[in-house]
């Protein structure tokens, strides 16, 4: 008896659940200044610019808005290359959603930035 239920109540929720999931979250990430980080920047980019997640030029609202407000730890290495250290931090409408912690090395800059995309979705998530 339970099971129709919960089939039927599956499929009542099925259609909101596939919009939201369709529905682009608008970002605009402040690029890092300076001539070193113009190949992490870009893969930061790349990354924010594939859906669901839809790169603005400029904050608006109801953009999640990417900063990196600390310096940035860079280290060369002679013989595993640059590597990044680095805190981001989320906000939306100017209201503090959190922050999170990124290392990536120049080489491995898709995977970091692809953690870094998963950190967006998690933070975008309804609550």
């Amino acid at each position: 008896m339970l099971r129709p239920i919960a089939l039927s109540s599956l499929l009542i929720l099925l259609p909101s659940l596939v919009q939201a999931q369709d529905q682009p979250i608008a970002v605009y990430f402040e690029p890092l200044k300076g001539g070193e980080f113009t190949r992490l920047n870009k893969a930061i980019a790349d990354a924010l610019s594939q859906l669901p997640l839809r790169l603005e030029t400029r904050p608006g609202p109801h953009t999640l808005v990417i900063a990196v407000p600390d310096k940035v730890d860079v280290q060369h290495k002679k013989v595993s290359g640059t590597f990044y250290d680095f805190t981001v931090a989320f906000s939306r409408d100017g209201r503090s959603l959190g922050e999170s912690q990124q290392s990536c090395g120049l080489e491995t800059l898709s995977e970091s930035s692809d953690q870094l995309v998963l950190d967006v979705k998690s933070v975008a998530a309804p609550r």
